[in-house]
């Protein structure tokens, strides 16, 4: 990834900067993501741990255990939620690319695939064409 990308939450208080390619962009369907985005599923982009950077407002960031392992981080003055980190993935950060700036992708070469599809609304039709997985 030859460009750095940038991003932030809709106040504009806390601000990141992605400086490696995304490996990996999930869309997950554990009750937990859907509750806490309030969507029917929610997108992450995984990149290492090192290339994900906040460059302002860290005192701004909130961080919620949501569940054992699991470990969200949000501004605290709008709730947007920035980036996740997983106990079973430590090298590596989840962050939200729906909150970067502009229209990019967070990683060309970025594996896409839906996971914990065992928890997805029953209602929702997923794309046949992504691979789908019970849990990570």
């Amino acid at each position: 990834m030859s460009d750095v990308l940038g991003g932030g939450c809709m106040c504009g208080k806390v601000h990141f900067e992605v400086r490696e390619a995304a490996t990996d962009l999930y869309h997950c369907h554990c009750s937990m993501c859907r509750k806490v985005h309030g969507t029917v599923f929610a997108t992450y982009a995984v990149a290492p741990k090192t290339g994900v950077v906040i460059t302002r407002g860290a005192e701004n960031l909130s961080r919620f255990d949501s569940s054992p392992g699991v470990s969200r981080f949000f501004c605290r003055t709008c709730g947007c939620q920035i980036m996740i980190d997983v106990a079973v993935q430590p090298d590596d950060r989840w962050f939200m690319p729906g909150i970067l700036d502009g229209a990019v992708h967070p990683g060309a070469a970025a594996t896409e695939r839906h996971i914990f599809v065992g928890s997805k609304l029953p209602w929702l039709h997923l794309d046949s064409q992504l691979p789908q997985s019970e849990d990570m």
